[in-house]
């Protein structure tokens, strides 16, 4: 069964922002959503209308949704950052422009959206020696996830885009996690700064698994270095598109 086909309410508990260009929305899930388990889940938000119709549960059809009064609600793709029982933490890009950052502005607690069941990709299908996270702002919330949850014992370099300076978070982690962060001034604008930093930086010794989410341009390239130059295989490097700086609409 695909659990992203199932939706669920859910109220905003907390709206605050987090950084200059990232807002933090606690969410209370109705039912029995339960998480993956998968570091880099996301779920799929149904945000308001702009005339403000009630959520109702949307209903899969595929590779579309209907909504029970007929109504079509905008929906995005987003990152679960924390999961603590049916609440969860949503970690939302600000822009100028755009339904989710727009529903994060003004999300209030005690509203109400609807969200689908979780999902996630992260993992290699195998042991490996060391981990390479890889994420500009749109996959900074599943990076942190991951950092967060390494073990004890584990090696990882993270490489992290981020507007400036002040939208650098703390990176919590049992693990032995070399940091990076590229200052991106015209992030969501012009390329990502990403591949050449990835290019640059030491590749540790031995097996690695590779897992970045970023700006399609910017996860081809890097796509195509791990795997033909560096020879990582199939199953050992998740390398996934977010957004497009074409369209600058996150996933």
């Amino acid at each position: 069964m695909d659990r992203t086909t199932t939706t669920y309410f859910a109220d905003v508990v907390s709206n605050a922002l987090l950084t200059p260009h990232m807002r933090r929305v606690v969410l209370e899930v109705h039912g029995d959503w339960a998480s993956s388990g998968i570091a880099d889940e996301w779920v799929r938000l149904f945000f308001p209308t702009p005339a403000g119709e009630p959520a109702v549960l949307p209903v899969s059809q595929g590779k579309g949704w209907s909504f029970p009064d007929g109504v079509p609600r905008e929906g995005r793709w987003y990152s679960v950052r924390a999961v603590e029982g049916a609440r969860l933490t949503i970690d939302v890009v600000v822009h100028e422009a755009g339904v989710a950052a727009e529903w994060a502005r003004t999300a209030t607690p005690g509203s109400r959206i609807a969200i689908s069941g979780p999902d996630g990709r992260y993992g290699a299908e195998g042991p490996v020696d060391w981990e390479l996270i890889v994420a500009d702002m749109t996959g900074l919330p599943a990076a942190l996830r991951i950092l967060g949850e390494l073990p004890a014992g584990r090696r990882a370099v993270a490489i992290l885009e981020v507007q400036s300076a002040d939208d650098e978070q703390e990176v919590v982690s049992a693990a032995d996690v070399a940091v990076s962060w590229v200052h991106n001034p015209d992030h969501g604008h012009a390329a990502s700064l990403l591949p050449a930093a990835v290019r640059e930086a030491a590749w540790l010794p031995g097996a690695p698994y590779v897992w970045m989410s970023a700006e399609a341009a910017a996860t081809r390239d890097i796509r195509s270095f791990v795997r033909r130059e560096k020879k990582v295989p199939n199953g050992y490097a998740d390398v996934v598109g977010y957004w497009s700086i074409k369209r600058n609409t996150a996933r």
